[in-house]
């Protein structure tokens, strides 16, 4: 009569998993005074709204969400990104019988292969909801960058307007009303 053995192998993982999301769109500045100059009028507004200037690139960093505007070429890119580390841990038990320590090893070997590969999908699977968490992330403060850029470009337009003006004549009068984005000026040439 022969005998049976249980083996049994365990394994853990541990990883840092990375994700990282981003998105890219351009500004629509109106040429109201030169490009470099208009560029300037932006930077100043996109400052005073946190944005810390690298040359002709100004980001602003919050949490996991990194903000980019290239002054000179318009494009501002969103990134999302974080990183998490993952440990999985887990358990496989598989049978010999007397037929010697060779095919224990070998059952022993094959429970640790079959473990590993189930280690790894359940690290690709944490990884995936991590990439999903960022997307989600970023897709939460899209809306709210795209408002704000927007608010920063109509506030450097209505400058370089009111600059515009004053090159054209003297002006007579100019209501502004940031909260709403109207502007008018009365110039008299």
């Amino acid at each position: 009569m022969s005998r049976r053995y249980r083996i049994r192998v365990r394994e853990t993982l541990r990883r840092v998993v990375k994700a990282r999301d981003q998105v890219s769109t351009q500004l629509e500045l109106l040429e109201v005074l030169p490009a470099d100059r208009m560029a300037e009028l932006l930077a100043a507004e996109l400052e005073k709204r946190g944005f810390e200037r690298h040359g002709e690139v100004l980001v602003r960093e919050q949490g996991d969400v990194a903000v980019e505007v290239d002054l000179e070429t318009g494009v501002v890119t969103v990134r999302a990104a974080s990183e998490k580390e993952v440990e999985v841990e887990a358990q496989r038990e598989g049978y010999s019988y007397d037929e010697g320590p060779r095919r224990s090893r070998e059952i022993k070997k094959q429970l640790q292969e079959e473990l590993r590969e189930s280690l790894e999908e359940d690290a690709a699977r944490q990884a995936g909801k991590l990439q999903s968490d960022v997307t989600d992330l970023l897709e939460g403060q899209l809306g709210d960058v795209t408002a704000e850029l927007d608010q920063a470009v109509n506030r450097a337009t209505a400058e370089a307007l009111k600059r515009k003006a004053a090159q054209l004549g003297r002006i007579k009068q100019m209501a502004d009303d940031p909260e709403s984005g109207s502007l008018t000026i009365v110039v008299e040439l």
